[in-house]
């Protein structure tokens, strides 16, 4: 019998596997460490050594040399409110100095110079810090104008550029006549209506009372109407309808003559000013002149144009009153 030849199993093939290889190798992992570890050094060095102006706070106060005549505006950065100061003043000869702390934060206090001379026909000048650079800060306040009027009045020049002791400053000329309302008028309005409200009641007792009258009168009367029926005109109608005519022209009148008059007027005149802090290029400071005045009684529009014309100051006077406001901050540039 015949032996079979010897077959060999199938080849499963050679399988080759590779080992795999790391994402990041040692040398690349140190590489790393060593690339963050110079980052958040760098991070902390320039926290710790970086001087961004601000000043140091202890118990919400500014510290700071000359705090009293310190001008320090603040600004939200992060989670951080930082001031930042961006001038003094000083005095200014034949005014005296008033330190106006703000409400919310009385590190940010403006400077009110008032005139010794009862004469003078400037009410005052103010001095503050500006929290933006001076073309932002007058940018923003010419919008205030055009978006609301009647608050803040009109600046029909706009913003405006000059130059005063060597300095760029950006100035809004604005005026405002208005009439103001005052705590007793307004006492008089409450209690104009709660009298209203009285007798708007006594009323309602009264036409009751008299509805009820004049029921049992018109039944006593209904006979007597009947019995009369050649009743003669009724003149007294008549003479009221005249009568009723008669204040009907009286009224409009006396509106048309309201109209035409109005007041006492509150007149304002106000030039607000901002040049740059020598301090800080952020940010600016900002001046003020304020001039203002009342009209004694109610005036026609032609009247209230000729006060007006006689209280406020000319473009010209306004800016001299304005370098006198300068030289409060910068003395040793006005001297030169």
């Amino acid at each position: 019998m015949a032996k079979k030849a010897k077959t060999s199993a199938r080849s499963k093939g050679y399988r080759k596997t590779e080992q795999k290889k790391p994402f990041l190798t040692k040398k690349e992992i140190i590489a790393l460490v060593v690339i963050v570890a110079v980052i958040a050094l760098a991070i902390l060095l320039f926290n710790l050594l970086y001087d961004d102006g601000s000043l140091e706070m202890v118990d919400g106060v500014a510290q700071t040399e000359n705090l009293e005549t310190s001008l320090i505006t603040s600004e939200s950065i992060g989670d951080e409110v930082k001031h930042f100061k961006v001038g003094e003043v000083g005095e200014i000869a034949g005014y005296t100095r008033e330190r106006s702390e703000n409400t919310v934060d009385a590190n940010r206090a403006s400077y009110i110079y008032r005139p010794e001379d009862e004469d003078s026909p400037v009410d005052y000048l103010r001095i503050s810090a500006g929290g933006d650079t001076p073309e932002q800060l007058a940018t923003t306040a010419l919008w205030n104008y055009s978006a609301n009027p009647t608050y803040f009045g009109t600046a029909p020049n706009g913003v405006q550029e000059t130059e005063i002791d060597g300095r760029t400053v950006y100035y809004i000329i604005s005026t405002n006549e208005y009439v103001p309302q005052t705590t007793e008028e307004t006492a008089d309005t409450d209690a104009e209506a709660t009298d209203a409200e009285d007798a708007a009641e006594a009323t309602e007792e009264t036409a009751a009372e008299e509805s009820s009258t004049e029921e049992t009168a018109t039944e006593e009367t209904a006979a007597e109407a009947t019995a009369q029926p050649d009743a003669e005109p009724a003149t007294e109608d008549a003479s009221a309808a005249e009568a009723a005519t008669d204040a009907e022209a009286e009224t409009d009148a006396e509106a048309a003559t309201e109209a035409e008059t109005a007041g006492p007027y509150a007149c304002e005149q106000l030039l607000t000013a901002y040049t740059a802090s020598d301090m800080n290029d952020n940010y600016a400071i900002a001046f003020g002149v304020v001039v203002s005045g009342e009209t004694e009684t109610a005036v026609t529009a032609e009247e209230l144009a000729a006060y007006t014309e006689s209280l406020y100051l000319s473009e010209e006077e306004l800016l001299d009153h304005l370098t006198l406001a300068l030289e409060a901050v910068y003395p040793l540039t006005a001297e030169e």
